[in-house]
């Protein structure tokens, strides 16, 4: 019974305490020596966080007939390979979420386009800096989460879009295709390029 008691009024004195911990609730986040909170606008960040080092925008709905009617902005602040990569989601004009990543790197990174560096889990951003732009782009459209429900009734699956970005190799007869998904790479695939080129 004590003991009971002891492990209750312990809970009660660690519960208050857990609400200030980082990463239980708390949105707001340190931007040098001001706080960014989830539903700043864009301006704001800029101002508290300075110029982003890399922005990628693309759709996220579209409508037949009409295209795209929303799109998500994914901002990339890289503090060098003493820091981690944060990724700032913007939606509607607004803040939406903030991400670190792994390490930053630091400029001489840059055009180390090797196999290596092309993995699952790699950044939009650090695809640009170490290959810098595809020669091309497209984005398709992807079903996921589709099938039957408990009832047994179909259940069609969300439309994701995916990113497809094509780099050539050099002077060889290959290329690359690197397929991401919410600004990750998911999948690389080497390929011929077509006779003629």
């Amino acid at each position: 019974m004590r003991l009971l008691l002891s492990i209750r009024l312990l809970g009660l004195i660690l519960l208050p305490g857990l609400a200030v911990l980082p990463g239980t609730g708390n949105t707001a986040f340190r931007c040098g020596s001001s706080l960014v909170d989830v539903g700043d606008w864009p301006v704001e960040v800029e101002e508290r966080c300075g110029a982003p080092d890399y922005v990628a925008t693309y759709p996220t709905a579209t409508v037949p007939g009409v295209g795209v009617v929303g799109e998500v902005e994914h901002w990339y602040y890289n503090p060098g390979p003493h820091g981690f990569i944060r990724r700032l989601e913007f939606r509607d004009g607004k803040l939406r979420s903030e991400h670190s990543l792994g390490y930053g790197f630091s400029g001489d990174s840059a055009g180390d386009c090797s196999p290596a560096r092309l993995q699952s889990g790699v950044s939009e951003f650090e695809m640009v800096a170490y290959c810098g732009e595809p020669v091309s782009r497209r984005v398709t459209w992807e079903a996921i989460g589709r099938g039957s429900d408990i009832a047994g009734h179909y259940r069609p699956g969300t439309l994701v879009p995916v990113e497809e970005w094509m780099y050539e190799t050099g002077k060889t007869q290959f290329r690359r295709i690197i397929r991401m998904r919410n600004g990750r790479v998911t999948h690389v695939e080497t390929t011929r390029k077509p006779r003629g080129n």
